[in-house]
């Protein structure tokens, strides 16, 4: 589905994805380090466009490119399979630093609760992406099975994130990430 604003954060914005992105899509999808978790794509750059033409259309299916204020774009984030109470969080590549991704993956999370309305947002991660694992606990997620995914070759920890656990935990590493832009900005003044 399309969501037709662009969502603005500290750090990064995001976008639902177009035809236009499937070059700069296609070669995130195309990194072996950084989608080692997910499912493998093969073909071409034109079917990347046709994949993104088809999820446009999807309903209960949004992409967002995430980019840079200036808007490289360094990342994807997704929110699918949205139904009434709940949808899931996912589709998640990350080239900013470290305080971009995380910031990319609250404005995703927070368009699920805030816009699309859902109470709870479901995750997953491979069990030995630690990085991942970390930040869904932090935010407040809570695991609810381990599943070894044949496909992927990988054991998964599929976790629940409810709307009051995260906004109580959220504050805490907006917090970082203020911190962080402040003292950005202090060092682009010296």
């Amino acid at each position: 589905m399309i969501y037709g604003k662009e969502i603005t954060g500290l750090t990064v914005k995001l976008r639902s994805v177009t035809e236009d992105d499937a070059e700069a899509t296609y070669k995130m999808r195309m990194d072996s380090e950084k989608v080692k978790y997910m499912h493998k794509v093969n073909g071409t750059v034109e079917d990347q466009r046709n994949y993104i033409k088809a999820q446009r259309k999807k309903a209960g299916d949004y992409l967002f490119l995430v980019t840079d204020l200036q808007g490289h774009p360094i990342g994807m984030r997704g929110i699918y399979d949205v139904r009434e109470t709940s949808a899931e969080s996912g589709r998640t590549i990350g080239y900013g630093d470290a305080f971009q991704n995380m910031e990319a993956l609250l404005l995703g999370i927070d368009f699920a609760f805030d816009v699309l309305g859902v109470e709870t947002v479901y995750m997953d991660a491979a069990a030995d992406n630690k990085s991942v694992r970390g930040i869904q606990q932090q935010i407040g997620a809570i695991e609810y099975k381990r599943e070894f995914l044949e496909d992927l070759g990988y054991e998964y920890v599929f976790s629940t994130l409810q709307k009051n656990d995260y906004f109580r935990c959220k504050e805490r590493i907006m917090h970082l990430i203020k911190r962080h832009v402040q003292r950005a900005a202090q060092e682009s003044n010296i």
